[in-house]
């Protein structure tokens, strides 16, 4: 298993603590592989294994248990109520009512509980209404850069930061790769597949879509797309212009599934001299840009959309929250927060020559305040003016 200290050490405070551990991400970005890492921490600190209980909801042996008494029941004939008991669900959004069956544990037994969801919405809504203050929310997402680089096994190139980052840029970071030996094409092959499992099983099925088609459409629309600003109406208008009609709200309602289902996040636009949100061409970004090549699109042809989708993904790994910021007529690519902080970022394939130097810095210039602010890009000698500070993308990646 590859260490994921990031988020080790995101749940450390909390283990053993009442308070329920919740890791939501997309499918297959490593949280069964987290629940297995907590429990041999858990087992180095002296806890037994006979004291855990794991269920994973898409085994078929736990296919019996469909609701919420269900679980109830079969966590009364397998834990102990004589001492402390350590409960691992995984996927748990599967079983009806499953946020009834948790606060129940936390009634009845001295437990510490860890579970694991593919839908953000239906966890977090559920338990906020359910078990108030009572459990933290962990985004998991598949594998950073930082990660990936960690993971990689083949000598004759891992000492080649470039080349490691031109194939990460085409192979993504879903974890399984590593099973794989990192080929690109078996890589590719399986994330092209989990994509499709993620459409059919956490947005198609979930949400009772009848038109998987024009979906997958509108979905693959928006993943193309990552990083321009996006229009509902001119998604409406694409696919009109190919004989089929779609409504603003159908689109946005598909969109909102796919998000849900950790797919794609939507990034809001601000003024970001006024503060003020501004309600009209968001952004969205896919949560591993792998799956645009697993697509069929290039990710070398574009590069300057790709880099964008990564820096936005490891932002949001980090713990910021994200938006697109506009100064003017100028736009900053992303304006991170994270309580009281704040930093900007500009995002370049490289700063080649005046012209697109001035482009990328002249946002930045205009801003009145004196936060951090960033313009990454592949230079091997990025560029710094003005207190803007040019940093190598893959050097912050790994930072």
């Amino acid at each position: 298993m590859i260490e994921r200290p990031r988020y080790l050490s995101a749940l450390e405070p909390f283990i053993g603590k009442q308070v329920i551990k919740v890791l939501v991400g997309v499918r297959r970005s490593g949280k069964s592989t987290l629940l297995a890492l907590v429990q041999n921490e858990l087992e180095r600190h002296g806890v037994s294994r006979a004291d855990m209980l794991t269920v994973n909801f898409e085994s078929a042996r736990f296919s019996h248990i469909a609701s919420a008494n269900d679980l109830v029941e079969y966590v009364s004939r397998h834990a102990r109520t004589d001492r402390k008991q350590y409960l691992f669900f995984d996927e748990i959004q599967e079983v009806e009512g499953w946020e009834r069956a948790l606060r129940s544990f936390m009634v009845d037994y001295d437990a510490d509980v860890y579970v694991t969801g593919s839908n953000a919405t239906l966890l977090s809504s559920d338990l906020a209404t359910h078990i108030t203050g009572r459990y933290v929310r962990i985004p998991v997402h598949p594998f950073s850069f930082a990660e990936w680089v960690a993971a990689f096994s083949r000598e004759e190139e891992a000492s080649n930061e470039r080349k490691m980052f031109d194939r990460y840029v085409e192979q993504g970071g879903f974890p399984f790769q590593v099973e794989l030996d990192f080929a690109a094409e078996s890589t590719l092959r399986y994330v092209e597949d989990v994509y499709s499992t993620i459409l059919f099983k956490d947005v198609v099925k979930r949400n009772g879509i009848r038109d998987a088609d024009q979906l997958e459409r509108i979905v693959s629309y928006a993943i193309r797309e990552v990083g321009h600003a996006f229009s509902a109406q001119s998604v409406s208008n694409y696919l009109k212009s190919e004989r089929r009609s779609v409504s603003v709200d159908t689109v946005y309602g598909y969109l909102r599934a796919a998000e849900e289902a950790c797919l794609l996040y939507r990034v809001g636009r601000e003024d970001a001299v006024g503060k003020r949100a501004l309600k009209f061409n968001e952004k969205f970004y896919v949560v591993d840009h792998g799956i645009r090549q697993a697509l069929g699109m290039d990710n070398r042809s574009s590069i300057d959309q790709v880099l964008e989708n990564i820096v936005c993904m490891e932002l949001l790994r980090r713990g910021w929250n994200v938006t697109v910021g506009k100064v003017g007529d100028k736009e900053i690519d992303f304006v991170a927060r994270k309580r009281e902080h704040v930093e900007y970022y500009q995002v370049s394939y490289l700063l080649a020559d005046e012209a697109t130097r001035d482009r990328e810095f002249a946002p930045l210039e205009a801003l009145p305040d004196n936060f951090p602010k960033y313009v990454l890009s592949l230079d091997e000698f990025p560029v710094s003016r003005n207190g803007i500070q040019g940093m190598k993308l893959i050097e912050w990646l790994l930072g």
